[in-house]
């Protein structure tokens, strides 16, 4: 199809103005790359602002003019007004200049900045977010594209320039990576650690950096930088939110947020998209094109056809995710989080009920032990084996009931899992249930844990791919009953998910099968 010269400039405009490309596709009815495209080549003529500006002034005023608006809509419409307000300058006169921090760098600190700018091998985004001076920044950016990185070095500078750093992490796991990363460039660019340890490092001026799991208590009485890592991920933002902000007005320390998107109408949702109320921030926003376009390594295809397009697009694209059609919703999955728990390796004498997942080449296979509390449970251990041969698989599970003579296991037994299943049972007889996975089999285990959470009877702790496999079970009309299933990712198929419900069957809600489907007694 051919399309005018006024059409095109209009498509430029609103990309360049802040839409977001995905949704200037969906809005215009053009394919992505092509509308891309055009926006390579527009140098080769004059845009006209005034074309833009009608044109997002007429379909905010339809929006507008709607009586039953939707969420979805809703948030469309308030990205339509933020880019016409970049587009007319409206906002000129009540954004401030950002903020800068209150400490300049030393002379240290400035030639170690400019080092790592010169030797670091940074991509062109990140060294843009790395030359930032402003004390407030946020960050919307896809998976794998070595923000936590860039980031880590940016604290090794604040740091050297007498600044303390926190990192607070979505979970211990990524606080190691953290802190991994800054002893990394610490060696690489000959800065001296005065001590370190797993979660701390002390330079030699003094200035301490700590990369720990988010905790609102480690953010009270804190001075210096404060980094919130995965900030869409905390199961209770705001609590961390009111914890921090005193602190940083008090001290004029520096803030800064980074997070992949994860459910709409959340914290981080609000603090990057209003732009009026949260006008002190510099906002930068990285999606996985953006980061191929600046020479990202990324084999596109091969890990675009292990998504559905609604996670592709919350992974890689930046686009918040709308969890209507989840079993589990997000809210609903953070009600049972411990923020103060991790997983932990329970006394050979506990009673254990346990699940397996079973994988070999495309899934992994996954482990799940819940201990009892009463008239609840707590996910104590989830381990997951990726591409473990049969065998190594059989002595896993064999060393894991021999160390817990109580623990009782519910296995998968469908296609792959039934050999594996029939050695273990042999092993150990009635502790051992294989389960196949049918169709209403799948609907049970689903609901019976649904039912867990909704009852607050189990909690979990705050493991980000935990969360994702959790919310990625999608509930889809059947043909005689409803079907619960996830897409496939690089993770694995939700393979956590089952695994916890398989070792929650025979607890907690009672769920039975009536005419093909399920009912909670």
């Amino acid at each position: 199809m051919a399309y005018v010269k006024e059409f095109k400039e209009e498509c430029i405009n609103l990309l360049n103005s802040g839409v977001n490309s995905v949704l200037v596709s969906k809005q215009m009815g053009v394919s992505r790359p092509t509308i891309l495209k055009w926006a390579k080549e527009a140098k080769k003529y004059e845009t006209s602002i005034e074309n833009a500006i009608k044109s997002l002034q007429a379909k905010i005023e339809l929006l507008i003019q709607k009586n039953d608006i939707t969420p979805q809509e809703t948030a469309l419409m308030a990205d339509l007004i933020i880019a016409l307000n970049r587009l007319t300058g409206e906002n000129k006169k009540k954004k401030t200049i950002y903020v800068k921090p209150p400490i300049s760098l030393d002379k240290a600190a400035q030639n170690l900045r400019e080092r790592i700018l010169k030797e670091g091998e940074l991509f062109e985004y990140q060294k843009e977010f790395f030359r930032s001076d402003a004390q407030f920044r946020i960050v919307l950016k896809s998976r794998q594209i070595g923000f936590s990185y860039v980031a880590a070095a940016d604290a090794l500078v604040g740091g050297v320039g007498g600044r303390n750093q926190l990192f607070l992490s979505a979970s211990e796991e990524q606080a190691q990576i953290l802190m991994n990363y800054l002893k990394l460039w610490a060696s690489k660019f000959g800065i001296a650690l005065a001590k370190e340890s797993q979660t701390e490092i002390t330079l030699e001026n003094g200035a301490i950096i700590k990369a720990l799991a988010h905790n609102f208590r480690t953010v009270q009485g804190f001075t210096g930088d404060i980094w919130m890592d995965e900030f869409a991920w905390y199961p209770n933002p705001k609590r961390i939110w009111h914890a921090f902000v005193p602190s940083i007005g008090a001290i004029k320390g520096r803030l800064t947020i980074l997070s992949t998107p994860f459910e709409e109408k959340s914290l981080f949702h609000e603090l990057f998209s209003d732009e009026l109320k949260y006008r002190m921030f510099e906002r930068f926003r990285v999606d996985i094109y953006r980061a191929m376009d600046d020479g990202l390594n990324f084999d596109l295809e091969t890990m675009r056809a292990l998504f559905d397009a609604d996670t592709w697009a919350s992974a890689y694209e930046c686009v918040f995710i709308d969890d209507e059609s989840s079993l589990l919703s997000i809210s609903l999955i953070k009600s049972c989080i411990d923020e103060r728990a991790g997983y932990f390796t329970p006394s050979s004498s506990t009673p254990l009920f346990c699940g397996y997942d079973i994988g070999r080449v495309h899934d992994r296979s996954t482990l799940a032990a819940i201990e009892s509390n009463g008239d609840s449970y707590v996910l104590a251990m989830m381990e997951v084996f990726n591409k473990a041969s049969f065998k190594e698989q059989e002595n896993i599970l064999t060393a894991h009931l021999k160390s817990y003579p109580l623990a009782t296991l519910e296995m998968d037994k469908t296609g792959i899992g039934l050999n594996l299943t029939e050695t273990m049972h042999a092993k150990f007889k009635s502790r051992i249930t294989g389960v196949y996975f049918t169709a209403p089999i799948k609907e049970e285990l689903a609901l019976n844990l649904k039912k867990l959470f909704e009852d607050k009877k189990i909690s979990i702790p705050n493991d980000s791919r935990l969360i994702a496999d959790l919310h990625a079970i999608k509930r889809t009309a059947g043909g005689k009953n409803f079907k619960y299933d996830a897409k496939r990712d690089e993770h694995g198929h939700a393979d956590r998910f089952w695994a916890l419900a398989l070792a929650c069957h025979k607890v907690g809600a009672v769920v039975k099968r009536k005419r093909g489907g399920a009912i909670i007694l």
